[in-house]
C-alpha cells in the first residue's frame, strides 16, 4: 500500500511487514523485520583523557530491534509511526517525519515504555546506495570520501600523527595522543550524500556516523531521541549553500586580513619588529603580525608555550600599545594576538575567576585544575552567562581597547566528563562537552558585537561543532606536524578544508609550514615551508607560524632566499584581492564556500568525487598544491 503526502512528495510505502519513506522519490528509510530502521539500548561509557585526548570504552549491555510497526498519522505532509519490540511489550517509539517547505525534512522521535529496562542509546539507519559517497562530518582530516569508516561525532586533539601512536611514540610524544584517523577538533553531526541531500543531526551527545554498510548509513547516539534535518535540492552545490544558509552564513572578513600575509612571530617587541622589518625590505606585502605570546610564555617538555593570563606582558612586550598605533599609523599594518579559554593556576586572570565562581569544577565544587602538559589550568564556565560576560569583557579590555585587530582563539576541546558548570540543568557532561566549543564561538562573536567591532577585528579558531559556523567568522586548521605526511601533515589540511565547506563552515586557513615539531623526526624544511607558502596563496587568509619548536624549523626569515621568495608569494596573495573578496560575498549571501571541492563545481564528472588534494578556490581557479618531497 502506498500512502502519500499531498504538498510534496513525502511517500510512505508499506507491506505487511515493512516500509519505505521516500522524499522526491529518493528513499530514505527502509524497514524490514529483520532490517529494522530503530534500535534502542542500554550502555555504560567510559571517557578517559589526557591532554586533550580521549580513551572510549562502551559497556553495550542491552539493543532490542523494533521491527514491528503501526501507522499512527498521515495527514497532509506528515508520517507518523509507532515502533515496538517484541523484546519489551511496554516500549513505544513514535518516529515522526514531516515536510516542513523549501525541500526540507524534519524527523524525530519520542519514546514511552514502563517496564524495568533502562535505555541510554539509539540507532537509526539511513538507507544507502551502494555506489553512493559520503562527504562533511565537520573537519576531517584524513578522508574526504566517508563511505566505507565510521566517524564519532566527539571534539577532541586531532592527535600527533593520527595514526594510533606510532609517530607519537617514535618521537617520544605520549602515545595517548597518536590519535586516529577521525580525531578532529571540529566534528559536526552532518553530512553530504552524492544523492543530493544532506542530513543534519541534532543532538549533542556522543555520536557516531557509521558509513561502514554497503545499504545503510548507522547514526548512533548516547541518548533515547532522534533529531534530525535533510535538506534537499538539485545539485551538489545548491544542497551546500542550503546547509551553510540555514546554519548561518560566516560574514564578509575585512580587506586587510585576506590582503599580504600575517606573520606569526614571537619573543618580545625588539624580535618581533627585526623580523617584520626584514619581511618589510624583501617587499613581502605584510597584513598584520601575529604575536602568540603577548602575554608571556613558559617553557614546557611541549617547547616555547604562551602563558595563559591574557593580559598584555609589559615586560616581555615592552612598548606594545604604541608599537600598535605607530604600524597601522606608518604602514597599514595590524597586530593579532593568542587566547583560549583556560587560565593557568596562580595566574591574575585565574584566582580572580576561582575567586568569583567562574571557572568549571570538580565534584566538590572546587575549581578544576587540568593538565595540560606541563602546567595546570582552569576552565572558564561559558555555560554561565556571568563567566561568559565576564571573559567577553576581558577580551575587550585586555585586548580589544589595546589595539588589538584579531586573535587565535585556540582550544575548546578538553572538557572531561568530571568538569562541571554552575547551569546544571541545560547540558549533561556529555553535552558540556560537545558543545563548549560552539559557546566559545559565541563569546568571541559577543566580544566583537558588544566592542563594535565585527566587521574589523578577526579572531580564527580550530574548535567546533554543530553551531560553530553561525558563529565563527574564520576557522584554522589546527596543529599539523611539520612534514609531508598525509595522516597529519600538509596533505591533510586540504582534505579539512574541503570536508568543512561541505559541512557549513565556508572559509578556513592553516599554519603555513604546520605547528608539531619533535627533533630530529619532525622537522621543517625549507622546501616544505615554501611549497606551504605557494598553496597558501590560494586559500583566503595567508598567516605563518614558527611552530612549537622555532629552533629546529625552516622560518620565512632562515636564509635571504627564502625571504626572497616567500615575498614574492605574499605580493601574488594580495594581487588575487578582489577574486578573494567576490567570494567572501558568495559565501556571506549564498553559502557558497570559498575553498570547494571539484565536485561541487563538476558534479556531473563522477571521477571529481574522490579527488582529495585539489579544490577550487572560487570558480574559477583550479588549485593543485605539491605534496610530495622533491617534485
Amino acid at each position: 500500500m502506498v500512502m502519500k503526502g499531498v504538498t510534496a512528495d513525502l511517500t510512505l510505502n508499506t507491506t505487511p511487514d515493512g516500509f519505505d519513506v521516500t522524499f522526491n522519490g529518493d528513499k530514505i528509510f527502509q524497514h524490514t523485520p529483520d532490517d529494522p530502521v530503530v534500535w534502542l539500548g542500554y550502555g555504560v561509557a567510559n571517557f578517559s583523557e589526557r591532554h586533550g585526548n580521549f580513551q572510549f570504552k562502551d559497556d553495550l549491555q542491552l539493543k532490542v530491534p523494533l521491527q514491528n510497526f503501526t501507522v499512527v498519522v498521515l495527514e497532509g505532509d506528515l508520517i507518523q509511526l509507532d515502533l515496538t519490540t517484541d523484546d519489551d511489550p511496554t516500549l513505544s517509539l513514535i518516529l515522526t517525519v514531516a515536510w516542513t517547505g523549501a525541500n526540507r525534512l524534519d524527523m524525530n522521535s519520542s519514546l514511552q515504555y514502563s517496564g524495568s529496562n533502562v535505555y541510554n542509546r539509539i540507532w537509526v539507519r539511513v538507507w544507502a546506495e551502494e555506489e553512493e559517497s559520503v562527504w562533511g562530518a565537520g573537519e576531517q582530516y584524513t578522508y574526504l570520501n566517508l563511505r566505507g569508516r565510521y566517524f564519532p561525532i566527539w571534539t577532541s586533539e586531532q592527535g600527533v600523527g593520527r595514526d594510533g601512536g606510532v609517530i607519537a611514540n617514535v618521537t617520544d610524544i605520549d602515545g595517548d595522543a597518536g590519535g586516529e584517523y577521525y580525531t578532529t577538533y571540529y566534528p559536526q553531526a552532518s553530512f553530504l550524500s552524492s544523492r543530493k541531500y544532506s542530513m543534519i543531526l541534532k543532538d549533542k551527545h556522543y555520536m557516531v556516523l557509521n558509513f561502514t554498510d554497503t545499504f545503510r548509513h548507522e547514526i548512533s547516539i548516547h541518548t533515547t531521541s532522534f533529531t534530525a534535518m535533510l535538506l534537499q535540492a538539485d545539485t551538489l552545490m545548491k544542497t551546500v549553500q542550503s546547509l551553510t544558509t540555514l546554519l548561518g552564513t560566516q560574514p564578509v572578513l575585512p580587506d586587510w586580513v585576506v590582503t599580504g600575509t600575517t606573520l606569526g612571530l614571537q619573543r618580545g617587541t625588539d624580535e618581533m619588529l627585526l623580523y617584520y622589518d626584514a619581511a618589510k625590505n624583501a617587499g613581502a606585502n605584510i597584513s598584520s603580525l601575529w604575536i602568540q605570546d603577548w602575554s608571556g610564555t613558559i617553557q614546557t617538555v611541549i617547547g616555547h608555550r604562551v602563558y595563559w593570563n591574557w593580559r598584555w606582558n609589559q615586560t616581555y612586550y615592552p612598548g606594545l600599545d604604541q608599537v600598535i598605533q605607530e604600524l597601522l599609523t606608518n604602514d597599514g599594518v595590524r597586530v593579532m594576538a593568542y587566547l583560549n579559554p583556560h587560565l593557568i593556576e596562580s595566574s591574575e586572570m585565574f584566582q580572580e575567576a576561582d575567586a568569583l565562581g567562574y571557572l568549571l569544577t570538580d565534584g566538590a565544587g572546587d575549581s578544576f585544575r587540568q593538565d595540560f602538559g606541563g602546567f595546570l589550568a582552569g576552565t572558564v564556565d561559558l555555560f554561565n552567562q556571568e563567566a561568559f560576560d565576564w571573559y567577553r569583557d576581558e577580551m575587550i579590555n585586555n585586548m580589544i581597547d589595546l589595539g588589538l585587530s584579531g586573535w587565535m582563539a585556540d582550544f575548546g576541546e578538553y572538557t572531561r566528563l568530571d568538569m562541571y558548570s554552575k547551569d546544571t540543568t541545560t547540558y549533561d557532561s556529555e553535552e558540556r562537552h560537545n558543545y563548549l566549543p560552539v559557546e566559545w564561538a559565541r563569546c568571541n562573536r559577543d566580544a566583537l558585537s558588544v566592542s563594535g567591532t565585527l566587521g574589523e577585528l578577526v579572531p580564527f579558531m580550530r574548535s567546533g561543532g554543530l553551531g560553530s559556523s553561525s558563529q565563527q567568522l574564520l576557522a584554522w586548521a589546527g596543529d599539523q606536524n611539520v612534514n609531508w605526511a598525509f595522516g597529519d601533515g600538509l596533505p591533510s589540511t586540504i582534505v579539512a578544508a574541503l570536508s568543512l565547506a561541505v559541512s557549513g563552515m565556508g572559509i578556513t586557513h592553516f599554519d603555513i609550514g604546520g605547528y608539531t615539531t619533535q627533533a630530529p623526526a619532525i622537522m621543517r624544511s625549507k622546501e616544505l615551508l615554501l611549497r606551504s607558502a605557494e598553496y597558501a596563496v590560494f586559500t583566503p587568509v595567508m598567516r605563518t607560524h614558527e611552530g612549537n619548536k622555532p629552533s629546529s624549523n625552516h622560518q620565512f626569515y632562515s636564509d635571504q632566499d627564502t625571504l626572497n621568495q616567500f615575498s614574492r608569494l605574499t605580493q601574488m596573495h594580495a594581487r588575487l584581492l578582489p577574486y578573494t573578496r567576490s567570494l567572501l560575498q558568495d559565501l556571506q549571501d549564498n553559502g557558497t564556500p570559498v575553498q570547494r571541492p571539484l565536485f561541487l563545481e563538476f558534479e556531473a564528472d563522477v571521477g571529481s568525487w574522490d579527488v582529495a588534494y585539489q579544490y577550487m578556490f572560487g570558480p574559477d581557479l583550479l588549485v593543485a598544491p605539491i605534496l610530495y618531497k622533491g617534485t
